[in-house]
Parts: structure tokens; C-alpha cells; sequence
């Protein structure tokens, strides 16, 4: 069937959001291309979420159940969806009012893929808006599992999927109350599913104390899980392994690297489990957006590559510390034998992030710095744009 704008069900899981679900349903109906349903599974709740939904009448359906967490919930809602596309709406976040109109209009560009997902803004508690957007990465339909591996890029509420898909690659995982995203976007690569990326920014992510994604230690081992489900243990016995498995655990600990700087500005648990990740899948040690996010340090979501609330020179002290002891004498030879390239890929990042979040002051010292570790980043083209970039930009803003 051809997609259109009475063809979508949408999907909100809530428990004890009442203070946000109101924002979400009016986002859901009013869309420039309202959806045939909106289904909200209550998970238990203790909160006003009954009395929230029943404002809005019979443009939401309400289904009460006991607390099954939110892969529990949404299951629930996918098996009431009677339209061909389901869209996930996550209770405290808010569509944009175009948003199912240029999602189904790319289903209608695009029938022979799957699933849709877009970009997103950040807001804070009471909903304004923060400095960062994550515009969407689109990536070629053959790399998309491989990316998945490595790394979730999709956000939730930013979702849209042919229902049908559930049927052949099943649906969320009750075993995982975190990053069950993730997880079911791996079984749908796998399954051959195709899946289309818009750049726009069009839902808006919210940010609050008690929002899932603040939960760190529950949020690493749900990475461990997804790619022991997937791929079976991590017994050490990595040359053993297919390349898909060692890119999934290198995934799963670089994940626990990134969220201990992150969440816990903990230098040393991201140090053991970045050693651990690229002893696993060598190529980590050359990936720029793992330093990147390094780079930024704890920099709080909302604000990440923004020149807000940003420490990049001590960011880049310590993170330059960090790879002189995974990679130091003392390392395993397979480590040291990726030294160069793990600072090379460091030292441009460094540039990279300085000159974009407009500290361009900082881009001569960190050439510099890259120079005096290895001569030959003078004939890198990226490192050398940067710089003098980054000279003309400091005239213009001096004049």
C-alpha cells in the first residue's frame, strides 16, 4: 500500500510522564499529516498519566498495563497498531509539526526501504532549547549494520518503521530496559532491512533528571548484552572471532568509554575499557568520532560541540595522557603497533573540534603539538585547511 497520511500508528510508552505527555500527544496531533492512531500504553503508572490522556478524548487510544518496562509497553502498543508504519514517540519528547509529513514523504521517495529516522534537537526540562543539534547520520544502505555495530545513531523518538517488519525480525526485547532501541535496530539491519536518514532536526529530544539515559552503570552492561545476544561471549579468544563480532564488542566498550567521561567524568574506567575496545577491533584506534566525543569531555548533552560549557584544553590534556599509557611501553605489541595512528587521528580531532566550536586560538598550539609528535602531519591536508582557517578567522573576529 502506498504510504499516506492516514497511515501511521503512533507509539507512546508512558510511565510517570505526566508532566511531559501532554506536550507529546498535542505534538502527535498536530501534525501537518496527522496519523490514523495514537496509542499511548500506559506501563503502570502512579502518576496522572490516566487523567493526562483522557483530556485529550478519543484522539488517543489508552491501554493500562502492569509495569513491564518500556520495551514491555511498546510491544504492547506495535501488537494494537492496525496502520502499515509505526512511529515511536517517546512521552516526554515532542514531534516538530512536519515531521510525519517529510518522514512519509521520503517513505513515498523511498518504498523500498524499511524504516526512516531523522535528526533531533535538544531541550531542556521545561522545554527550551539547548545549543546542540544531532542532525542525522545517513549512512549507505550497505553500511548500516556495519555502523550499528560499532555504534546507536538513531534516536527512538525519531523512528519510523513498516510494521510489517516486526513480524519477520520480532519485536523489543523484554530482557533489555535499556538500549532496547539499539538492539532492535541490529536485528532489522541484519535482516536486510533498509533504512533512510533526514538530515533536518525534526523532534525535539527532551533532558531531565529522570529521563533513562541517565542511568550509566544499567546503560554499559545493556551494551555488553546486546553483543553477547548477538554474537556470544566475550571469552578473550578475540582472533577467533568474526569481524562482525569484534566490531560489535569494540562497539559495546568503546559505548562504556564514552559514557564514563561522559557521565562520570572518569578518565581511568574509559581508559580500561578503550584498551580493552581496540584490542578487540583494531581500527578503533583511528576513529575520529570516538575522539571527538573524547574531546568534548563532559560537556553536558544539550551543549556537546557547542563552545558551551566546554574545557577543550583540559579535555585535550587528558585525553592525549590516556593514550600515552594505553599505548606506552608497557602495552601489549599489538597496541603499540596502532600508536601512531591513534594520535594521529587524536591530534586532528583536537583541530577539528577547536576550530568548530570556534576556540581557533587553540588550532596553531594543537598543530603544533601534532607536528612535534609526528612530522608528518605537516602534509596533512585536513590539519593544515584547519589552521590557516582558523588564522583567517581570528583576523576577521579581531577586526
Amino acid at each position: 500500500m502506498t504510504a499516506n497520511s492516514s497511515s501511521v500508528s503512533v507509539v507512546i510508552a508512558a510511565y510517570n510522564q505526566g508532566r511531559y505527555l501532554a506536550g507529546a500527544l498535542r505534538s502527535a496531533i498536530n501534525q501537518t499529516r496527522p496519523p490514523l492512531e495514537i496509542i499511548v500504553v500506559d506501563d503502570g503508572s502512579t502518576d496522572d498519566t490516566a487523567a493526562v490522556v483522557g483530556s485529550f478524548g478519543d484522539a488517543v487510544h489508552y491501554i493500562w498495563q502492569e509495569n513491564q518496562g518500556l520495551a514491555g509497553a511498546r510491544n504492547t502498543a506495535i501488537r494494537a497498531a492496525t496502520s502499515d508504519y509505526v512511529a515511536f514517540l517517546d512521552s516526554d519528547d515532542e514531534w516538530m509539526p512536519p515531521f510525519l509529513e517529510r518522514i512519509m514523504e521520503t517513505a513515498e521517495r523511498c518504498p523500498e526501504a524499511a524504516a526512516y529516522y531523522s535528526g533531533w534537537c535538544y531541550v531542556d526540562a521545561d522545554g527550551n532549547r539547548l545549543p546542540q543539534e544531532a542532525h542525522a547520520r545517513l549512512v549507505k544502505q550497505d553500511e548500516v549494520y556495519s555502523a550499528l555495530l560499532r555504534a546507536n545513531f538513531i534516536n527512538g523518538s525519531t523512528f519510523v518503521v513498516r510494521r510489517s517488519v516486526f513480524e519477520s525480525s520480532g519485536l523489543f526485547d523484554l530482557s533489555f530496559r535499556r538500549l532496547q532501541d539499539w538492539e532492535l535496530w541490529l536485528r532489522f539491519a541484519q535482516d536486510g532491512n533498509r533504512f533512510v536518514g533526514l538530515r533536518d532536526c525534526l523532534v525535539l529530544y527532551r533532558l531531565h533528571g529522570s529521563s533513562l539515559s541517565t542511568d550509566l552503570v544499567s546503560g554499559q552492561r545493556a551494551a555488553l548484552a546486546a553483543a553477547n545476544k548477538h554474537f556470544g561471549l566475550d571469552d578473550d579468544r578475540w582472533d577467533t572471532w568474526s569481524a562482525n563480532k569484534r566490531r560489535a564488542y569494540g562497539g559495546a566498550y568503546r559505548y562504556c568509554a564514552l559514557k564514563a567521561v561522559l557521565r562520570q567524568d572518569d578518565w581511568r574506567a574509559c581508559a580500561d575499557n578503550l584498551r580493552r575496545a581496540i584490542l578487540i577491533d583494531p581500527s578503533l584506534a583511528g576513529d575520529i568520532d570516538m575522539y571527538y566525543e573524547l574531546a568534548l569531555g563532559n560537556q553536558p548533552p544539550g551543549y556537546r560541540g557547542t563552545r558551551f560549557r566546554l574545557n577543550l584544553e583540559e579535555n585535550a590534556s587528558r585525553l592525549l595522557q590516556m593514550l600515552a599509557e594505553i599505548f606506552g611501553p608497557s602495552a601489549p605489541p599489538e597496541l603499540q603497533a596502532l600508536r601512531g595512528e591513534a594520535f594521529d587521528a587524536a591530534h586532528y580531532t583536537l583541530l577539528l573540534v577547536a576550530y568548530n566550536t570556534g576556540k581557533y586560538h587553540l588550532c596553531p598550539r594543537f598543530m603544533r603539538e601534532a607536528v612535534r609528535h609526528n612530522r608528518a602531519m605537516l602534509a596533512h591536508s585536513g590539519a593544515l585547511s584547519l589552521t590557516a582557517k582558523s588564522f583567517v578567522r581570528r583576523v576577521l573576529r579581531a577586526a
